[in-house]
Protein backbone atom coordinates (compact mmCIF):
# COMPACT_ATOMS: atom_id res chain seq x y z
CA UNK A 1 0.00 0.00 0.00
CA UNK A 2 2.80 2.41 0.92
CA UNK A 3 4.62 1.71 -2.32
CA UNK A 4 1.49 2.33 -4.39
CA UNK A 5 0.95 5.73 -2.76
CA UNK A 6 4.61 6.70 -3.06
CA UNK A 7 4.74 5.64 -6.71
CA UNK A 8 1.75 7.91 -7.32
CA UNK A 9 3.97 10.83 -6.33
CA UNK A 10 3.03 11.32 -2.69
CA UNK A 11 5.68 11.53 0.01
CA UNK A 12 5.87 11.21 3.78
CA UNK A 13 3.23 8.45 3.82
CA UNK A 14 2.06 7.57 7.33
CA UNK A 15 -0.59 5.22 8.67
CA UNK A 16 -2.32 4.75 11.99
CA UNK A 17 -4.97 2.34 13.24
CA UNK A 18 -8.14 4.26 14.10
CA UNK A 19 -9.00 3.39 17.71
CA UNK A 20 -12.57 2.47 18.62
CA UNK A 21 -13.75 2.43 14.99
CA UNK A 22 -17.19 0.81 14.61
CA UNK A 23 -18.93 -0.29 11.41
CA UNK A 24 -22.54 0.81 11.06
CA UNK A 25 -23.92 -2.72 10.84
CA UNK A 26 -23.20 -5.14 13.66
CA UNK A 27 -22.88 -8.02 11.18
CA UNK A 28 -20.13 -6.13 9.36
CA UNK A 29 -18.43 -5.36 12.66
CA UNK A 30 -18.53 -9.03 13.64
CA UNK A 31 -17.13 -10.15 10.29
CA UNK A 32 -14.36 -7.55 10.45
CA UNK A 33 -13.36 -8.67 13.92
CA UNK A 34 -13.39 -12.31 12.84
CA UNK A 35 -10.87 -11.54 10.09
CA UNK A 36 -8.84 -9.09 12.20
CA UNK A 37 -9.71 -6.10 10.01
CA UNK A 38 -8.75 -2.71 11.42
CA UNK A 39 -9.67 0.77 10.24
CA UNK A 40 -6.51 2.43 9.02
CA UNK A 41 -6.03 6.12 8.28
CA UNK A 42 -3.37 7.09 5.71
CA UNK A 43 -1.88 10.55 5.39
CA UNK A 44 0.65 11.76 2.82
CA UNK A 45 2.07 14.95 1.41
CA UNK A 46 0.57 15.93 -1.95
CA UNK A 47 3.06 16.38 -4.78
CA UNK A 48 3.71 19.99 -5.74
CA UNK A 49 3.23 21.27 -9.27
Amino acid sequence: MFRLIEESGFSRVRSIVVPNFRFRKSTTQNSAEAFGVKAVLFTAAKPMG
